[in-house]
C-alpha cells in the first residue's frame, strides 16, 4: 500500500541525440550518440517522487516482453511498487524513439497500439490507504475516454482523496469546455502548447481562466524556461541554464510539485521546488538522469 499512486504511461526511450531535423531523412544520416533510458510521463514522476523519499506506486501496463521485463527490473532495483495486473496480454511494451536537435527540444515516434495507449479502467486500482493520485498521462491512453475518466476521477474525489492530473496534448483536438470531468481534479499541469489547444486560444492568461471555469481548482502552466503560471502569476526558475535535453522535464516538474505538497509545503514553495525539479532534468540527457547527479 502507498500514500502516492501514479498512473499512466511507462516505457523505453530511445534518445537519438544531435539530429538536424532538415537532414535527418534525407538518406543515411549519422548522428551523435544513441541511448536507452527508462520514460514514460508516469514512471517519470514516480522516479522522482521515490527519489525525493515519498511512498508512491507505479499503476501502468506493460507488454510481457523483454522490455516489460526491463522495466520490470528497473523497478524492482528503485524499490518502486507497482500494480499486480501490470503485464496486459497482447500488446507490446511502448518504445518511444525520442530525436533531440542541438537545441534540446525533442520529437518523439511511436507505435499507435504500444502498451502507454492501452490502459483501461479496469486496470486501475487505487491502494486503499492512498492520500494522492496523480494521473500522469491525460490523452495518452486511447481506451480512457471521457466517461471512463469520469467514473475514475469521481470515484477518487469520494474517497477524498487529492488528485493532481497532468496533461498530454490532446489527441482528438479535445476541448476543456467539454470535458465534464475536469472539475475533479484538484490540480492540474499543462504546457503552454496544451492549454492553447484544450482551450482554443492563443493567450495563456485567458486558458487559465477558462481552465477554472471548467472546476479545476488550481491550474499550473507549464511555460518552459521562462516558469510557470499559476493564479495570473509567473514562477520564474532561480537561474538561467544551457538545455541539454527537455525529456521528462515536465513530469519532474510534476513531481516535484507533488514532493512539495505531500510534505504539508505552500503552494508558492511547491511551484518553486517543481521549477527545481524541471530545470535540473534539463541538465543531462534522459528524462530522469539528473537523478544520479543529486
Amino acid at each position: 500500500m502507498s500514500k502516492i499512486n501514479v498512473i499512466g504511461a511507462a516505457c523505453v526511450d530511445l534518445l537519438i541525440e544531435n539530429v538536424d531535423k532538415e537532414k535527418f531523412f534525407s538518406g543515411s544520416y549519422k548522428t551523435g550518440r544513441m541511448s536507452t533510458y527508462l520514460g514514460g510521463d508516469a514512471l517519470n514522476e514516480t522516479l522522482v517522487l521515490k527519489k525525493l523519499n515519498n511512498d508512491v506506486k507505479l499503476i501502468t501496463v506493460l507488454g510481457n516482453d523483454f522490455y516489460g521485463e526491463y522495466i520490470i527490473n528497473k523497478l524492482k532495483e528503485n524499490g518502486i511498487e507497482y500494480n499486480e495486473n501490470i503485464y496486459k496480454k497482447d500488446i507490446d511494451t511502448y518504445i518511444s524513439l525520442v530525436f533531440i536537435d542541438n537545441d534540446g527540444e525533442r520529437s518523439f515516434v511511436g507505435s499507435e497500439n504500444g502498451s502507454v495507449r492501452m490502459l483501461d479502467i479496469d486496470d486501475i486500482k487505487i491502494d486503499d490507504d492512498c492520500e494522492i493520485v496523480s494521473y500522469a498521462s491525460l490523452f495518452i491512453s486511447k481506451l480512457m475516454n471521457e466517461e471512463k475518466l469520469e467514473v475514475l476521477f469521481r470515484s477518487i474525489k469520494e474517497r477524498d482523496i487529492k488528485l493532481f492530473v497532468d496533461c498530454s496534448t490532446p489527441k482528438n483536438n479535445e476541448k476543456a469546455r467539454d470535458l465534464k470531468y475536469l472539475k475533479h481534479i484538484d490540480y492540474f499541469f499543462c504546457n503552454e502548447k496544451e492549454a492553447k489547444i484544450l482551450c482554443d486560444y492563443d493567450d495563456i492568461l485567458h486558458c487559465e481562466k477558462i481552465l477554472k471555469e471548467c472546476g479545476i481548482k488550481n491550474v499550473i502552466i507549464k511555460c518552459s524556461s521562462k516558469g510557470c503560471l499559476f493564479n495570473g502569476k509567473m514562477y520564474k526558475p532561480e537561474k538561467d541554464i544551457v538545455c541539454i535535453d527537455s525529456t521528462g522535464a515536465g513530469d519532474s516538474f510534476v513531481a516535484g510539485f507533488i514532493d512539495s505538497m505531500n510534505k504539508n509545503t505552500n503552494i508558492e514553495e511547491a511551484l518553486k521546488n517543481a521549477n527545481k525539479c524541471g530545470l535540473n532534468a534539463c541538465l543531462y540527457t534522459g528524462a530522469t538522469e539528473w537523478l544520479n547527479h543529486l
